[in-house]
């Protein structure tokens, strides 16, 4: 019995994989928190009614995993631009997809076990997040006003 023969994976058709995979992942995840967040505020939940910052963090923290994971899915169609090196564009990728993770995991982390009025140490991981997902903006912006995609 012979196996069917793999063919090395090209580096373009791996990183759009990988945001497509990863964008369906985190949107998924995303809207199955805020869904949940949503229910338990419907049954008025006490310990996340009695907490109005853990309430606002978490809310923020689906909110912005639906919007990334939503950015990584329309990023694909851009990734591959030529106007960028390889090296940049790898950098691009790397930035966006941990900075994706960073942004929402931060106001998670930052909603649980927190003291009186300020969010927990988690929450730095937030402001981290969102100057790797502006490296892969600027990244592509700067792309779009030097060659064509």
């Amino acid at each position: 019995m012979t196996s069917p023969q793999k063919t090395p994976e090209q580096p373009e058709a791996g990183r759009p994989r990988t945001h497509t995979r990863f964008g369906w992942t985190l949107l998924l995840i995303s809207l199955t928190f805020g869904t949940t967040l949503e229910a338990l505020e419907a049954f008025r939940w006490v310990p996340l009614m009695s907490d109005a910052l853990k309430h606002r963090l978490w809310a923020l923290a689906h909110f912005h995993g639906a919007a990334l994971g939503l950015l990584n899915l329309f990023y694909v169609r851009w990734e591959n631009t030529q106007a960028l090196g390889e090296g940049a564009r790898r950098r691009a990728s790397l930035t966006l997809l941990l900075g994706s993770t960073a942004i929402p995991l931060g106001f998670l982390l930052g909603g649980i076990a927190h003291p009186e009025g300020d969010p927990s140490l988690g929450i730095f991981l937030t402001p981290l997040g969102a100057l790797l997902v502006l490296h892969t903006v600027a990244a592509q912006t700067f792309a779009a006003w030097r060659g064509p995609a």
